[in-house]
């Protein structure tokens, strides 16, 4: 079965994880150039479909007759990743998820949480059923890594690696980091994020070569009272080589998500079994708490509890625990990929 994904494929490769066990063939491409073969049209991000830029109401009127005309041949599914854009303050692309959520057939939730404070935004007739974000297997064992120590000069040796993967997307997420790492209690602790600041837009006056400039103004004002030599930040999305083997040295993953339904991250840590701290929100807290890990509670900001918490399950050998293990067989990406292909056949078969 041809299954149409309207946009280009995310960056983040855990649908890969699911593509390479599924039963269907996945299409990726421009909305237009969907054909009447196409038995399921699934959608992850409904901003790529134009390519991360606001549509005009022209645009989602042509968009919307376009997925009238698919649903007389497919099913259109929705992987409902967040209920809004990451990076869209303004919430500018409010109607096109309006639109995706208006006519989705079938909606894939990556949680119970998601399931039950979102069900009512869709149709009546909408079919709903979670599927777990699958584990990075692809990167595990034989996967060839290149070296981030050599790549951007450190020395990593005897210290205490904390981590934040992705994309950092506002200052509450900023602080956030900062506030976990300084009550980490190790002397000799180090940070890591390859992605920071990405939020802040350079003015578009700045010249090129004084990007720098500011990238340093911005690091020396947020990240004080931090030591230079506590940290290394960088400001671009870094190649999975590099990112397999810091997240392998790492001592600690932080999830800064304050908003967000979802994280991969957290699957990530699972994938290398990984101490994490992870927040209490979204369907974040569901996986959380399957593998009874400590949450992090905004509200009750129960910072020592959770690092020390965190830190202790290397000790006890927890990440090799016969229960842990398999607990981990449920977001294996084959698992993930069979419920997949029988959710689509569900929906085509009624």
């Amino acid at each position: 079965m041809e299954v149409f994904v309207p946009h280009l494929k995310d960056r983040n490769i855990y649908l890969d994880e699911i593509i390479c066990f599924s039963d269907c063939n996945f299409i990726f491409s421009d909305f237009n150039s969907y054909k009447n073969t196409y038995k399921i049209v699934n959608i992850h991000f409904p901003e790529a479909i134009f390519n991360w830029i606001v549509p005009t109401d022209e645009q989602l009127n042509d968009l919307e007759q376009k997925i009238l005309d698919w649903k007389r041949h497919s099913k259109i599914i929705y992987t409902l990743n967040d209920i809004k854009s990451h990076y869209d303050e303004e919430n500018k692309f409010a109607d096109l998820f309006r639109l995706v959520q208006k006519h989705a057939d079938g909606v894939i939730h990556l949680g119970n949480y998601s399931l039950e404070k979102y069900k009512h935004l869709f149709s009546v007739n909408c079919q709903h059923t979670v599927i777990y974000h699958p584990l990075y297997d692809s990167l595990i064992a034989d996967f060839a890594i290149a070296d981030f120590q050599e790549k951007f000069q450190l020395n990593l040796k005897d210290k205490y690696v904390v981590s934040v993967i992705g994309d950092i997307r506002s200052m509450e997420e900023v602080k956030l980091i900062f506030k976990v790492f300084n009550k980490i209690p190790h002397k000799n602790k180090f940070l890591i994020v390859p992605n920071m600041f990405v939020f802040m837009k350079l003015p578009k006056f700045f010249p090129y070569r004084f990007r720098n400039i500011y990238r340093r103004v911005e690091e020396f004002l947020f990240c004080f009272p931090l030591r230079k030599e506590q940290y290394f930040f960088n400001f671009k999305f870094i190649d999975y080589n590099y990112m397999v083997d810091l997240v392998k040295n790492s001592s600690l993953v932080v999830i800064p998500r304050l908003k967000n339904l979802n994280s991969g991250n957290l699957y990530l840590g699972l994938s290398f079994d990984k101490p994490m701290i992870i927040p209490k929100v979204g369907n974040l807290t569901e996986t959380a708490d399957y593998f009874n890990f400590p949450l992090l509670d905004l509200q009750k900001k129960n910072y020592e509890e959770v690092i020390d918490a965190a830190m202790a399950l290397d000790q006890k050998a927890f990440f090799k625990t016969k229960e842990y293990l398999e607990k981990k067989d449920k977001f294996k990406a084959s698992t993930i990929a069979a419920q997949y292909d029988a959710f689509f056949y569900q929906l085509i078969n009624n």
